[in-house]
Formats: structure tokens, C-alpha cells, sequence
């Protein structure tokens, strides 16, 4: 990957490594959510990732490669004087981004400079492959960059720099439509869906779907009132428990960040069964696991297998059986 943290603008220069931890300190104090940028006259970068003030990720980046560093090498790879500093506010779903972005390993690289009409077939071809990708579109127009994952995936992850800031979308595959008409230089740097990045990205895009349809489903036979209710009662269980998301008879909004995939996964595992608990108790049991099933058959077989072979596999999820 590049240097994502060339596109962070600098605000301090020649600054001590004393000065450099006031300026964390101050990040803390003011649950600072985004990344900081420190360069060093080796050419090399630093970047941390925070969120809500807490530091999450430092990476140390190089012109063409970024490796994550462990917390305890921290202090001694700060501890340099003549540094310059920057710092880029960025919602949390951005933070998330990066962080695919940077740990995700690249296993190929393709660059091409094509004018939009020729490359947007080949952006949806990449939409429908395996392996998911991250882009990289480049003009005198418009930088950003584009996460894929792969498996017809319809929705598709942007950064946009703009200025001296960043701007994070949601968009469909068909994203390509919407570039201007010029030039574009097109890196895609593909990586490996099996990294613990991607398998993250991919199941939270995989679990929207199925609460969504669950959600639906349960309002079809307990009506608004009580699916209503249901919310209610999942969206407290989730605000007690410290996690970023809403739930609402529409699905659910995730702005959680989650610090490792198996964090994700017990997340998911613990809202399915809180969903089939308290939904039980207008339903039934039997009822639910029916419901359950249905919805698990109705989504595609690439993320229907992901589903039972993360979440409903585990114990006390509830009965699936016949569902392949």
C-alpha cells in the first residue's frame, strides 16, 4: 500500500520528542477521533490511529509498504527529536477503513491511466472477484481511494481527499459512473481475504442483511408495535454493553470499532442471541429459529455460509438445521 499518511496535512515542525507526547496528551484530552501523522528527515512516517482519544494503531509507513507496530516498541520509536506532526479528524468509520487499509496484506498490484468509460467495466468486474482490493483513483481532479470486497458485495467503502480534510461514503459498486471525465490513474492493490482485516469488513457487511431481514420477518407476524419494542430492548442491551451501534425495525447503523475479529464476532454472536431471546417471547422459541432459517436461505450462498460458519456455529445461537 502507499503512504496514506502523505495526505495528512503537516501543522508542527521541527518539534521534540517531548513536544510530540504533549501534543498526544492533548489529542487524549480532547477524545480526539482520527490520525496523526509524524515525519522524520529519514523519510520515514509514522502514523497513529485514535479513537475517542484513546490510541488505537501506530503504523510505520514507507513509500510503498505500512507495517503495524507492536505497543511495546511505541516508546522507543518516538523517542526522536526534529519531527513534524499533523493531525486529520476522521469519523470512526473512516478510522476503520484505514485500518483495512493498512493491515490487510497486498499480493498484487495492477496501475493502469484510463479515461472512465474504458475502466468502468473493469471496476465492476472487480466488485464480482474472490479477492477483495483496495483502490486507488488518481487525477488532477478528484484522490481517493475505494474498498472492494469482493463476491459481488454491492456496497463499496470511499475516502475522498479533499483540501486539507477527508470525506468517508457508502456508495454501490456502480461508483465508477460517478468519476469525471478525465484521465484517471487506477492502482488496485489486491490483497487476501482470509487476513483478520477483510474477515472483519466482510462479516459486518454480511451481518446488516440478515438483521435487517430478521427484523422484517418479526414484524411481519408480531406487527409494528411489538417489533418496535424489540428494538428498544436490543438497542439498550447494546448502549449497556459499550457498543457504537443503533438498531432501529430499518436494521442497524455500526459505528463500532472493533479492536480484533474475534471481538466482532462475539459481538454478533451475543446480538443474535439477545434478538432470539427477546423475540421469543412474542413468538416462541420454535417460531424464531424458523424465522432464523428462512432468512439464512434467502441470502446468497457466499454470505450465508459466512454467517453459519461464524456466528451460528457457535454455542447457544440457536437451531439452523437443514440450512447448507
Amino acid at each position: 500500500m502507499p503512504d496514506f499518511s502523505a495526505f495528512i496535512p503537516e501543522t508542527h515542525r521541527n518539534i521534540s520528542s517531548g513536544y510530540v507526547e504533549t501534543l498526544i496528551q492533548a489529542r487524549r484530552e480532547e477524545l480526539f477521533t482520527g490520525v496523526l501523522r509524524l515525519s522524520y528527515s529519514s523519510g520515514e512516517n509514522l502514523m497513529f490511529t485514535f479513537l475517542e482519544g484513546v490510541q488505537q494503531k501506530l503504523y510505520r509507513c514507507l513509500e510503498n509498504c505500512i507495517e503495524a507496530l507492536p505497543r511495546q516498541l511505541w516508546f522507543d520509536v518516538l523517542n526522536r527529536s526534529s519531527t513534524s506532526a499533523g493531525f486529520l479528524p476522521l469519523p470512526v468509520e473512516a478510522v476503520r477503513f484505514v485500518r483495512s487499509a493498512c493491515e490487510a496484506p497486498v499480493v498484487g498490484v495492477d496501475r493502469s491511466t484510463l479515461p472512465p468509460q474504458e475502466w468502468i467495466g473493469l471496476a465492476r468486474k472487480w466488485s464480482v472477484e474472490q479477492e477483495p482490493s483496495v483502490i486507488h483513483i488518481q487525477s488532477h481532479l478528484v484522490n481517493k481511494y475505494c474498498l472492494i470486497a469482493g463476491h459481488a458485495t454491492p456496497i463499496m467503502e470511499e475516502l475522498f481527499f479533499v483540501g486539507n480534510g477527508v470525506r468517508f461514503s457508502m456508495a454501490d459498486t456502480s461508483f465508477s459512473q460517478t468519476l469525471p471525465q478525465a484521465d484517471l490513474l487506477v492502482t488496485r492493490y489486491v490483497s487476501n481475504r482470509e487476513h483478520d482485516a477483510w474477515r472483519e469488513y466482510e462479516l459486518r457487511l454480511a451481518f446488516g442483511p440478515l438483521l435487517r431481514m430478521l427484523l422484517n420477518r418479526f414484524g411481519e407476524l408480531a406487527g409494528r408495535a411489538l417489533t418496535g419494542r424489540l428494538c428498544e430492548r436490543l438497542s439498550i442491551w447494546a448502549a449497556e454493553g459499550g457498543w457504537n451501534v443503533a438498531i432501529s425495525s430499518n436494521g442497524i447503523v455500526n459505528r463500532h470499532y472493533f479492536g480484533t475479529f474475534e471481538s466482532a464476532v462475539r459481538f454478533y454472536v451475543e446480538l443474535i442471541r439477545c434478538f432470539q431471546s427477546e423475540a421469543s417471547l412474542a413468538l416462541g422459541a420454535r417460531m424464531i429459529d424458523g424465522i432464523s432459517r428462512d432468512v439464512l436461505i434467502k441470502l446468497d450462498p457466499y454470505r450465508r455460509e459466512l454467517l453459519l460458519r461464524h456466528l451460528y456455529s457457535q454455542s447457544g445461537v440457536g437451531g439452523v438445521t437443514g440450512v447448507m
